[in-house]
């Protein structure tokens, strides 16, 4: 078994965070990884709202932490955790091959875009579409675009998207915005296209995006010109395996400290309850939850 101070689970930009912190605080830390080092990020094509860098690619930004937090000390372990026990000043990380004992664990699993899954998603994943239109949106200035959902996050950046398009139109699947009453006003006030009781059939295109399929409530098609597509079906946190105090949509609740209701398992990242799920956000919390790390681990 190993035997670790801190054990951060999950590799995007909340855990990478954390064990850069935790790392240089001298703390033995190991950072667990189901899949792909940096997460979810490594899908974003072009960042342009990360301090520091005008542009560069998700996949490189991750790549820049991976390799900070190793030089740092941070071990990074490839492991799919089944459940975390708690015995008090320890807790114990039981994963398919290795479980692994730690005094301090950071949760920071992220959350994942519901995919569509429908034909040319994946194909055009980076070449038309996307999952934030903050993160991928400016390349597509002065183009046409399409906002693929109805809730607060899709209304938001439609209006986002407004400003530098050419052309927004929302593609909803009910028969009305989902989002709040101030979101909705402002998206009806701007000249935003909105298509009612649509669901995307396929995305078609060369080698980039040209145009989405669109089945309608009649059964009948639409096509629509769009040379870039932002798709907002949901989120969903990967927080099944740690038995905490969540909201009703699983992502856990924490304080300003990153505490859970448990104490001794901290939680950073888009897995947690928060008004913005950024890149930038997610490495603060996981610097926070690596502080509170250091801290629990000395008073013990």
């Amino acid at each position: 078994m190993k035997q670790v101070d801190v054990a951060i689970i999950g590799s995007g930009p909340a855990g990478l965070s954390a064990a850069l912190y935790c790392a240089n605080y001298g703390l033995k830390t190991l950072v667990i990884e189901r899949g792909i080092v940096g997460g979810k990020a490594n899908l974003a094509g072009k960042v342009r709202n990360y301090p520091g860098f005008s542009e560069i690619s998700g996949a490189d930004l991750m790549e820049r932490l991976k390799e900070q937090a190793r030089k740092a000390g941070a071990e990074i372990m490839q492991e799919i955790v089944l459940k975390i026990n708690d015995f008090g000043k320890e807790k114990e990380i039981l994963t398919q091959k290795e479980n692994v004992r730690a005094g301090v664990v950071i949760v920071a699993v992220g959350s994942k875009s519901k995919w569509l899954n429908v034909p040319g998603e994946k194909k055009f994943t980076n070449k038309g579409v996307h999952y934030c239109a903050t993160c991928d949106g400016p390349v597509y200035a002065g183009k046409e675009v399409a906002i693929i959902g109805c809730d607060n996050m899709a209304l938001n950046e439609a209006l986002y998207m407004e400003k530098i398009a050419k052309k927004v139109t929302i593609i909803c699947t009910s028969n009305e915005l989902k989002g709040d009453k101030p979101a909705r006003e402002f998206v009806e006030a701007k000249k935003i296209e909105t298509i009612f009781g649509a669901n995307v059939k396929e995305f078609k295109g060369g080698k980039f995006l040209e145009k989405i399929i669109l089945k309608l409530p009649d059964e009948e098609e639409k096509v629509i010109s769009a040379n870039g597509a932002f798709i907002y079906a949901g989120e969903e946190p990967n927080t099944g395996f740690v038995d905490v105090k969540k909201s009703a949509e699983g992502q856990i609740i924490v304080n300003n400290k990153m505490e859970t209701s448990t104490k001794g398992i901290l939680a950073a990242g888009d897995c947690i309850e928060k008004p913005l799920n950024q890149i930038s956000t997610a490495v603060g919390e996981g610097a926070i939850a690596a502080h509170t790390a250091l801290e629990l681990l000395q008073t013990e």
